[in-house]
């Protein structure tokens, strides 16, 4: 037992858990941004429940993005089309097609299960819902591992140290030992 609460109290000290704590409030955030809008659309305005399930995952991916990128993991900066834009947009894509075809089995189903139509329409949300809570953190993985996580931020390029200079006259020209001369990066270079 003690193992278990020094394991828990490890990984409250490391970086992973306000990253965590982040990553689930933002899937809370956008959680709530699809149901709403797989609420609105199904079935009164787009009558297919896979059609209503596409458009209510890509209106969330979008700030999926954005705070996950910025918040979650702090990046800042112009975004990479093809280091973080597609790959996120690709993880969400199978995500779409594993909830898509949920929703689609459970809308499928949803008459040999219920006559209600509220809960048929349940049945629906639960399909989408229970999906995306199993593939939530194999998400936060991939995400942090490829995408945003530390190892993934590009190294600072407006400096660089010269630890090669040659100083030339006198010793209160120079740089101490101890503090390499830093020499800016030309970036057409």
């Amino acid at each position: 037992m003690s193992s278990l609460i020094g394991r828990y109290h490890a990984f409250r000290a490391s970086p992973h858990f306000s990253r965590f704590l982040k990553f689930a409030t933002v899937s809370v955030i956008t959680t709530v941004v699809a149901q709403t809008i797989l609420f609105v659309l199904y079935p009164d305005l787009v009558h297919s429940a896979m059609g209503s399930n596409v458009i209510a995952t890509c209106v969330a991916t979008v700030p999926a993005y954005y705070l996950n990128r910025s918040w979650t993991w702090g990046k800042r900066g112009k975004s990479h089309l093809w280091k973080e834009v597609m790959p996120f947009w690709i993880i969400a894509l199978v995500g779409l097609v594993l909830s898509t075809v949920m929703v689609g089995v459970a809308a499928h189903n949803a008459d040999h299960i219920t006559s209600s139509h509220e809960g048929k329409i349940i049945i629906v949300h639960l399909a989408n819902f229970v999906t995306y809570g199993l593939i939530w953190v194999g998400r936060y993985s991939i995400l942090n591992k490829f995408l945003f996580g530390p190892g993934t931020h590009a190294p600072r390029t407006d400096s660089v140290v010269d630890t090669t200079a040659v100083h030339s006259g006198s010793s209160a020209d120079r740089a101490p030992a101890s503090e390499p001369a830093l020499v800016p990066v030309d970036p057409a270079n």
